[in-house]
């Protein structure tokens, strides 16, 4: 562009390319890590609307009908360790869940992989919520959650509200598992082992789901109720004419 607007004449840039190689004149650029069509069908994908299933509606009547999922970082004295959580809405179980050093697609892959293996064929045509990050757009995850007939939801960008259920799981985690056992300073200080945060939050997961005894479900743990109402729960219509 400089030769065209100095030389007042078009220049081959292949020529001028082939010219600078010759004499050691190459420029250092930071070079691309793929071709623009891939990074235009990625804004393309980015684009295409998501609806949103869930509608802040954090519930369900029916067991392994309905899930949330997120990712939480986990720090740690060798670095960030990532969690990635699927929650079923009716009982607030935690059904599927994986651990990486990286917070990609490949992650919710394989926490995609542990949910199908849980409830089998049963997965198709749940629901499965999550914010609208990088890895839940992704080519490969929505064509895992396609194959497997999983109706994708996805809330607004930017509004952690409209996938409040996971940040509240995501807080409990990190409150009642890591801070409570080495110290809310320890651990956002980064001053904890990696393998001591991954045996915790292990340990926990197991409590939450078996142990830890839930107001809202008849003070039963999440996979007790759900045994206790394999079917679901109704709701009752009260008649105050009639009592």
């Amino acid at each position: 562009m400089e030769l065209s607007k100095k030389l007042d004449t078009a220049v081959n840039e292949k020529r001028v390319e082939r010219i600078m190689r010759e004499n050691g004149l190459l420029s250092n650029v930071r070079r691309k890590k793929h071709s623009e069509e891939v990074y235009a069908a990625r804004r393309a994908l980015r684009s295409l609307w998501i609806p949103d299933l869930i509608g802040r509606r954090f519930f369900s009547f029916y067991p392994r009908t309905r899930f949330v999922e997120d990712i939480t970082y986990l720090p740690a004295l060798e670095g960030n360790l990532y969690l990635n959580t699927i929650e079923d809405m009716f009982n607030g179980e935690i059904v599927a869940w994986k651990i990486s050093e990286h917070p990609d697609t490949k992650l919710c892959l394989d926490t995609v992989d542990m949910l199908a293996s849980e409830l089998g064929d049963a997965i198709s045509g749940i629901i499965l919520h999550s914010d609208c990050g990088s890895t839940y757009v992704s080519y490969a995850y929505r064509e895992k959650l396609a194959c497997l007939g999983i109706r994708m939801s996805m809330g607004s960008k930017g509004s952690c509200y409209d996938n409040a259920a996971m940040e509240s799981l995501n807080g409990i985690i990190k409150t009642e598992a890591l801070y409570s056992e080495f110290g809310k300073a320890a651990v956002n200080g980064k001053r904890v082992h990696r393998e001591n945060i991954v045996r915790k939050v292990e340990w926990f997961i197991d409590y939450y789901n078996n142990r830890r005894c839930k107001k809202y479900l008849g003070k039963l743990p999440p996979v007790e109720f759900r045994k206790r109402n394999p079917n679901g729960i109704c709701i009752v219509a009260f008649d105050e004419a009639k009592h």
